[in-house]
């Protein structure tokens, strides 16, 4: 129930249909001022992991599924114990945000139906998305792609500004990124 209440807030976001300019506004916002090189060091290796787990994802195999959900959820749990900043309000920030991204990730590894894994996939790249602005993240770009889809609005992250979607291998299409996050 607990979960329930934490995801509502980005439920109610994620249903909305704000336009092209208010997107960035809605899901995330660059806060340079938050920048501290050690949390680029500690952040860079969990946005590598995620951006493998995203580039392999797949719901067939879903013990590779669970797997690699699970050694992220460790990585988050790992990377809080070794958390330093410079002050309380900054700390606070960071702790927040990877929580809340770690529990988007616990979120996902409690899913069975296929189309809601997909759904909570959204939630935690808008949320890492969130997490990385929030800490004003600047050591490597990170470009956000999504795909209108009828129904569905993927969101997927990369390190270049072009991309295959992820979740369908069948669409073999170059996408241009739809923002940087380091861009105001």
């Amino acid at each position: 129930m607990k979960y329930l209440l934490i995801l509502l807030p980005f439920f109610v976001l994620s249903c909305s249909e704000p336009t092209t300019d208010q997107q960035d506004s809605v899901y995330w916002a660059f806060h340079p001022q938050n920048h501290q090189d050690s949390w680029d060091q500690q952040s860079f290796g969990l946005l590598n992991e995620f951006q493998n787990f995203q580039n392999n994802f797949t719901i067939a195999d879903s013990t590779s599924l669970k797997t690699s959900l699970q050694n992220l959820i460790a990585l988050t749990d790992t990377i809080v114990v070794h958390t330093t900043a410079t002050d309380t309000l900054t700390q606070n920030s960071w702790l927040a945000g990877l929580q809340s991204f770690r529990n988007e990730l616990e979120a996902m590894s409690l899913e069975q139906d296929p189309v809601l894994i997909k759904d909570q996939f959204k939630m935690c790249t808008v949320s890492l998305v969130h997490f990385l602005g929030d800490i004003g993240y600047k050591k490597t770009n990170v470009y956000i792609f999504q795909k209108l889809d009828g129904e569905n609005d993927w969101f997927w992250i990369g390190d270049s500004k072009t991309s295959k979607n992820p979740f369908d291998k069948t669409d073999r299409q170059e996408y241009k990124a739809s923002f940087n996050l380091q861009e105001p």
